[in-house]
């Protein structure tokens, strides 16, 4: 699989703009984000009749997303016990069931970034990776 990814990637220069149409960054503080933002892109992209798969994300956030899009065609995926393996995050882009995937607060290097794009574009999947905002004390 490793080697499937490093040649469907291999024109992806390492300092590459990612692009922003099929993969997101998105950096947040409250759960507003999954009612409001994440809600709109999710139910936009759900007109595509695919799944949405939300990797680690918690309890309170897939409840507000929920509310306003197809719970059936929701998939949560947790990796609280066992990490999800970059490579089938890769492969699940790849394939193109999702129309949209949301990797909550994962900790990616730019390389995986830019394959997990370059994935995303390939699979006509949108990826959204949520990292939230850490309380900082002063």
């Amino acid at each position: 699989m490793n080697n499937l990814i490093t040649l469907k990637n291999n024109n992806l220069k390492a300092n590459a703009t990612l692009n922003q149409s099929w993969f997101k960054i998105k950096h947040v503080d409250n759960e507003q984000f999954f009612s409001n933002e994440l809600a709109k892109v999710c139910a936009k992209n759900q007109q595509q009749n695919r799944w949405i798969l939300c990797v680690d994300g918690d309890e309170t956030s897939l409840q507000s997303l929920a509310q306003t899009v197809d719970k059936s065609k929701i998939l949560r995926v947790n990796g609280q016990h066992q990490p999800i393996a970059f490579d089938k995050i890769a492969r699940t882009l790849l394939k193109g069931n999702c129309s949209t995937v949301i990797l909550c607060d994962h900790d990616f290097s730019e390389r995986q970034l830019m394959m997990l794009q370059s994935c995303a574009k390939q699979g006509n999947t949108e990826c959204i990776v949520v990292n939230k905002k850490q309380d900082q004390l002063h």
